[in-house]
């Protein structure tokens, strides 16, 4: 019995990983190209500086702080549909947080300034504290993986260390005076609860549970809720920035974009998730559109921001193949993480 649960598991781990391989070379061919070509061959410009990279980061980051804010929250005895999924749950997130770092590293262009930022580190620069909750979280989630809970400080430890991950990098834009579309205190709030919405939609994708749909539902209403309170706001502010950007999501070069992610990455999951929610193949549509609607409403949020301060001219987005093969090369240095990390790293627990 033994040998054959060996085979099995090995045949299943087997096609994961070459997949996650040939994804790895994909992105490892875009980065090349980009490092060898220079920023031309990107879809970025003077206007538009950060663009799918930072979205795919933010994606990345904000699902391994979920994943552990949920494997926390399952081990403190809060969410009893979570309990005994902890190993699965940190290396997902371990995963997540390693390709999160490496999209950062092909964003910036020159990996070797990150050196300067550990050596000499700007300690009133808040990108400067996302990279330590950033690197802070993945040893936490480490020490978390291989000892397990050790009474609640440590699932408390890793949790809110997690949380700072997603509510820095939402307070980076919020603090961003001069951008209309970032200067708001919801967004470390939105970017929480979207880290959560995409944790727990992979969770939905790995094991189909009903109770974790229905949690995905009720935090889908409230990404939902947040979204036309901020839309709101901006509406009724009065000031021509503002409505500038609001015309811009509506009505203007965003609009299929901004109501695509509300529609089909918001209203659509949390309809299938409620009325469908018995049927599998539903339920799993529902977190990929889940997924993909926090990817494209963190998309929207960056181009509009930074077309704001440039509203003379259209705003012109499009990512080039390259970036497009880099987020993927990242997905798939995720994956691989997780496979090698779920497979190999010893535990106590």
């Amino acid at each position: 019995m033994t040998t054959i649960a060996s085979k099995q598991k090995t045949t299943n781990f087997s096609p994961w990983l070459i997949a996650c391989v040939v994804l790895v070379v994909i992105g490892l061919a875009a980065w090349i190209v980009q490092l060898t070509q220079g920023f031309d061959v990107l879809g970025v410009s003077q206007t538009v500086s950060w663009g799918v990279y930072i979205a795919a980061f933010f994606l990345l980051a904000g699902a391994g702080s979920g994943l552990i804010i949920l494997a926390a929250a399952a081990d403190l005895g809060w969410l009893a549909a979570l309990q005994g999924q902890r190993r699965m749950l940190l290396t997902a997130a371990i995963g997540c947080f390693v390709a999160a770092g490496v999209m950062i590293l092909m964003d910036i262009g020159k990996p070797e300034r990150v050196i300067n930022m550990v050596l000499s580190p700007n300690f009133g620069s808040m990108f400067v504290w996302d990279f330590i909750a950033l690197a802070l979280s993945v040893v936490l989630a480490l020490v978390y993986l291989y000892l397990g809970p050790v009474g609640k400080w440590l699932p408390w430890a890793a949790a809110i260390v997690a949380a700072a991950v997603v509510i820095v990098e939402g307070w980076i834009l919020s603090s961003s005076a001069a951008t209309v579309m970032w200067h708001s205190a919801l967004v470390p709030v939105i970017f929480l609860l979207e880290g959560l919405v995409t944790a727990l939609a992979l969770i939905v994708l790995a094991n189909g549970k009903a109770a974790v749909g229905r949690i995905l539902a009720v935090l889908l209403v409230g990404v939902l809720a947040l979204t036309l309170i901020e839309l709101f706001t901006l509406t009724n502010a009065g000031e021509p920035e503002q409505v500038a950007g609001v015309g811009l999501l509506l009505g203007g070069s965003l609009a299929v974009y901004y109501w695509g992610q509300l529609l089909l990455g918001l209203v659509l999951p949390f309809v299938l998730l409620v009325w469908a929610g018995k049927n599998r193949s539903a339920v799993m549509a529902a977190a990929i559109l889940a997924i993909i609607g926090v990817f494209v409403a963190k998309m929207v949020l960056l181009v509009a921001g930074q077309a704001l301060p440039f509203m003379g001219a259209q705003v012109s987005y499009m990512p080039s193949l390259v970036e497009l093969a880099g987020v993927v090369g990242m997905l798939g240095l995720a994956g691989l993480v997780y496979l090698l990390v779920n497979r190999y790293l010893p535990s106590k627990a």
